[in-house]
């Protein structure tokens, strides 16, 4: 079930895994080398970057059909950092640097216009390593703010649209790691928008430390 089934798995058998303290050059990774300059971890690497956990992979296992997708890392700015048109310079006016848009009275640009808010529906969930109860209500109860997201980030590409989310539940009750597993009919940033809402969104208690979550949500173009 991705990255997340592999962290259930790993804590499941053997308890909690070990977290990996950071030295002082960085975390401790698959390609950290080891005291002799080798790699750490020569036939590859379970890792959980949201914990800092890692194992080896032994040689059997180096091509294992069941091995999750690396973790997605997290998104770039939507601006890509890059600096303000014309270098930043004040304008003549004394206005702010880079805008030419109109002070007012001006029509707005119609690439940054919301869209009408799209229907959400909360699939059933599906559980690994235990449950969680009540997350589709829980969910339900922020769907707004899902639609908004993409709402302001470029609306449906067509009538309808689905997105799939996996995410982890510890004792805290939050959701930590959310990730996007599949997404159809919506933007990237509409994309970054609902993992960042989820992210630490109480979500319950779970039956087991951690439990993972994976959610369907299917959206419909208002009528």
């Amino acid at each position: 079930m991705g990255a997340v089934g592999a962290c259930v798995g790993a804590v499941a058998e053997g308890g909690a895994p070990p977290r990996q303290e950071p030295p002082d050059q960085g975390w401790i990774t698959a390609a950290t080398p080891d005291a002799g300059g080798a790699p750490r971890c020569p036939h590859g690497a379970l890792e959980d970057p949201h914990r800092g956990f890692v194992r080896c992979l032994e040689p059997g296992e180096a091509d294992a059909g069941w091995l999750p997708p690396s973790p997605q890392p997290e998104p770039p700015p939507p601006d890509g950092g890059a600096p303000p048109p014309d270098g930043g310079a004040l304008p003549p006016d004394g206005g702010v640097p880079g805008d030419a848009g109109p002070i007012d009275g001006g029509v707005p640009d119609a690439s940054i216009v919301s869209a009408p808010p799209p229907l959400v529906e909360v699939k059933e969930p599906e559980f690994m390593n235990g449950d969680v109860p009540n997350v589709a209500k829980r969910l339900e109860k922020v769907a707004p703010d899902l639609a908004k997201c993409v709402a302001d980030n470029g609306g449906l590409s067509g009538a309808s649209g689905s997105i799939k989310v996996q995410f982890l539940v510890r004792v805290r009750g939050r959701a930590e790691g959310v990730e996007i597993l599949d997404s159809r009919g919506i933007t990237p940033d509409a994309q970054r928008c609902i993992r960042q809402l989820l992210k630490n969104k109480p979500i319950g208690t779970p039956s087991a430390d951690p439990v993972g979550v994976t959610v369907s949500l299917s959206l419909r173009a208002p009528k």
